[in-house]
């Protein structure tokens, strides 16, 4: 009956019509390569382009990348690869996103600046002609004089932007409950000589297991912790810094850490470059202290250590795919052989049309657990995770193939029996 109804239906309204699209022939095909974007929406917005699913069908190869401002907004890099006839022409255009900036905002900002981008390759194809671009009149200036070149007016905050949160989780069945709450507060200043970052956060959480009438576990852990970061830009490959963090966790037992000390960094590449590719190599020597909360497995209750720290940092992304890599180490001075050095990292390429490789992973050989307590850990606590355990290395990994096959465009947005809204409702046949 529900089938007769559901026919019922359709004969009786006719579905609606398409969203207006260009000629699969005759319009510039592009391939947007953004993580982060709203695709449904550019693919409706943006109508005198053909999107392709496979950046080799592309004429146009359009690569978003993004990184953090100083205000806490985002800076958008729209890089635009020309293909096939367009083979050799590139630009590259920018859209900064406000920190307070709603998502429809930033989709609409991308929006307009993909527009821009796309005209120049579109006015060389066969439906140049059916493309209107128009100018926005401006706010007149003095006078009816035109404005001006845009001037940044007086902060009164001097570039400090600052932020805090805070949240609850909760949940329980009749025989386990669990809390946790969580705070931070941040204060951030950066220009382009400067980067100074403070921030903080503490975690608290409480775990309640009855495993029998008459037992119950109950398990508490916290950690709070602060760091602050001062940068001074040295050149266009050199940074110099200092940086402190300050801590106090259950399960690495310690109640209080303090830490510290200078830093130099060097970036291959220039730091302007960062969003399409960086080669950064990062040493600092620290000075640290810990008070334990446990007398630890070599008789301590506080010592004061002395630390070097090298960090190597590789990633890019290009039209073929993405690789971001990060080697890192950690030595005790007094005693070379407490060490901890680790590899992480993650690729994403495209084999042949239609067929991607993803993976990533990381690993660590760890000999620098000083502070580990004498007593170790309950088998209550190790079930949970609340104490960290003694170990000598430490591993992830993941990998996956895709493919693809099919009609080259990506064009229609079809939102029907969708998700993106919750389910409201099944339908079983």
């Amino acid at each position: 009956m529900l089938l007769l109804l559901l026919s019922s239906l359709a004969l009786q309204e006719p579905p609606a019509p398409p969203p207006p699209q260009a000629a699969p022939q005759e319009a510039l095909r592009v391939y947007l390569d953004c993580s982060l974007c709203d695709i449904d929406f550019f693919r409706t917005e943006i109508t005198f382009v053909n999107y392709v699913r496979d950046r080799h069908d592309a004429q146009v190869y359009l690569l978003v990348t993004t990184q953090g401002t100083g205000a806490g907004g985002t800076e958008y890099t729209l890089t635009f690869i020309g293909q096939r006839e367009f083979e050799g022409r590139s630009d590259t255009l920018r859209y900064d996103a406000r920190p307070d900036a709603t998502d429809d905002m930033v989709r609409r900002g991308l929006a307009h600046a993909m527009e821009l981008g796309l005209t120049r390759y579109a006015a060389h194809t066969a439906i140049a002609e059916e493309i209107d671009v128009r100018r926005r009149p401006p706010a007149p200036g003095p006078a009816g004089a035109p404005p001006g070149p845009p001037r940044q007016g007086r902060d009164p905050w001097n570039y400090w932007v600052f932020s805090a949160g805070f949240s609850g989780d909760l949940n329980g069945q009749l025989l386990t409950k669990f809390a946790q709450y969580s705070g931070n507060l941040s204060a951030n200043r950066i220009t382009e000589s400067w980067k100074v970052t403070l921030s903080s956060n503490g975690n608290w959480s409480r775990n309640s297991y009855q495993t029998s009438d008459t037992t119950q576990f109950v398990g508490r852990s916290h950690s709070y912790h602060f760091s602050g970061l001062v940068v001074r830009s040295l050149a266009a490959h050199w940074s110099a810094g200092i940086q402190t963090n300050v801590a106090s966790s259950t399960y690495t037992n310690k109640d209080l850490s303090v830490a510290g000390g200078p830093a130099i960094e060097y970036d291959v590449w220039p730091y302007a470059d960062a969003t399409r590719h960086q080669l950064r190599i990062n040493y600092a020597l620290n000075t640290e202290h810990d008070a334990y909360s446990e007398i630890t497995l070599y008789g301590k209750t506080g010592e004061t250590l002395h630390d070097q720290v090298l960090n190597v940092a590789l990633g890019f992304k290009e039209p073929f795919g993405s690789v971001n890599l990060s080697l890192s180490g950690t030595q005790y001075l007094h005693d070379l052989s407490k060490y901890d050095i680790g590899l992480s990292g993650g690729v994403q390429f495209r084999v042949v049309k239609g067929l991607s490789f993803n993976a990533s992973g990381s690993y660590s050989r760890i000999r620098d657990q000083l502070y580990l307590p004498a007593a170790g850990a309950t088998p209550e606590e190790i079930l949970v995770q609340l104490r960290q355990l003694e170990t000598g290395y430490s591993y992830f990994a993941f990998f996956g193939l895709s493919y693809t096959f099919g009609s080259i465009y990506n064009n229609v947005v079809n939102p029907r029996f969708g998700s993106s809204g919750g389910n409201m409702f099944c339908m079983s046949f």
